[in-house]
């Protein structure tokens, strides 16, 4: 109950803090962390996993399972994506208006 009666206490005493608004919606910093979040998602999470999923079809495919083909296609499709989100995401950031990164 105390919780409660502070963060409504928060909420409408220092609206700044209960809302993460100090300096505005779409500020610098915030703005700023987020791309580079963003980015470093796109450019360097997204190819990491996509080439320990060929290593992993890789090795599935070593040890005999019946399957690592079909598995082998997909890890492939999905490794094209992710080396290529980059792009995507850029041309539809221009699309949108948004600018690129």
């Amino acid at each position: 109950m105390v919780c409660l009666v502070l963060i409504i206490g928060v909420t409408f005493l220092i609206p700044e803090l209960a809302f993460a608004q100090i300096g505005g919606i779409g500020s610098g910093d915030l703005a700023g962390r987020m791309n580079g979040l963003t980015s470093n998602v796109i450019n360097v999470i997204l190819p990491a996993v996509s080439i320990l999923g060929l290593v992993y079809s890789a090795i599935l495919a070593a040890t005999g399972d019946q399957a690592a083909k079909s598995r082998m296609v997909l890890i492939a499709f999905a490794s094209i994506v992710g080396f290529l989100a980059p792009i995507i995401i850029g041309w539809l950031k221009s699309a949108s208006g948004a600018g690129s990164f």
